[in-house]
């Protein structure tokens, strides 16, 4: 008798997910208008109301969404989020559980998403969304300069397995999307980071915004609070003699900067840096 609204999703795996964890499954905008005065928004408000759990799909994260998901907030609903890469989850609703799913490998998601419905049914305190109520993940903040996107491409493909288990929660800028007030949004992922990696090179220690808006409150906080810095050298720099930074150990011989490696040595880097954030939010 349980059910499950969509409050968006296009994936066809979905229906093999609810036949799984024998749950019927209703797509909010997509209910049979009833008749006697009955209207989209009263349908759409009805199955969120009488829904075990709501799975929203954030890929796009569009008005209607976000309605949805307010009004699960209001009622109180376990919610689970899905999206195609950890990028398209909006800032404020990355602390909710997510399944990141991938077209190409629907046999997974399957077993991922099947799985967070279930304890959700079982637990369904650990996935309201009351903000109050749900537990955060370990926050990993990732400070970079644009002209070293492709480091931060590469190493978010090593972190993302750790992401999909819920280990942490990954922030970096392009999480910021348009009329976001994005410097109290970075306020806040510093405020809240348990480990922050620094892809170090020139530009980076160019950058102002980085040297005076990132750095200072990371610094501060791993004085403080024991927040983990990890510095990666992607291309060589005065980061041996830069006062602010060069007490803390980089992941690599900064004579051996990333643009200097094979591809094969870059990954073995990359790796390393994985493991080394899953061993520190063990103890977190």
């Amino acid at each position: 008798g349980n059910s499950f609204a969509l409050a968006k999703t296009y994936f066809a795996a979905l229906p093999k997910t609810h036949a799984e964890v024998h749950l019927a499954a209703v797509r909010a905008d997509a209910i049979e208008i009833a008749p006697e005065n009955a209207s989209v928004s009263g349908n759409i408000e009805k199955a969120l109301s009488t829904a075990a759990v709501i799975v929203a799909d954030v890929t796009e994260a569009t008005p209607n969404v976000m309605f949805e998901i307010g009004q699960a907030s209001a009622r109180r609903k376990p919610l689970i989020l899905i999206a195609k890469s950890s990028r398209d989850i909006p800032f404020d609703l990355a602390h909710f559980r997510v399944v990141i799913y991938e077209t190409s490998s629907p046999t997974e998601f399957v077993s991922r998403i099947s799985s967070a419905i279930k304890q959700a049914l079982k637990q369904p305190g650990e996935f309201h969304t009351d903000r109050a109520s749900v537990q955060r993940k370990q926050c990993v903040f990732i400070s970079y300069s644009h002209s070293d996107v492709e480091y931060l491409d590469r190493l978010l493909v090593h972190l993302k397995p750790l992401e999909k288990d819920g280990l942490l929660e990954l922030w970096v800028d392009t999480k910021l999307r348009a009329g976001d007030k994005w410097k109290k949004e970075i306020e806040k992922a510093l405020h809240r980071a348990n480990v922050a990696v620094l892809l170090v090179s020139a530009d980076f220690l160019a950058s102002d915004f980085i040297t005076d808006n990132e750095l200072p409150p990371l610094l501060k906080n791993a004085e403080e609070q024991g927040t983990r810095v990890i510095p990666l050298i992607v291309k060589p720099c005065r980061f041996t003699r830069d006062k602010a930074l060069k007490g803390f150990q980089a992941v690599n011989d900064p004579k051996k900067a990333m643009v200097l490696l094979s591809v094969g040595e870059q990954e073995l880097v990359y790796d390393q840096i994985a493991a080394e954030i899953e061993r520190w939010l063990q103890r977190v």
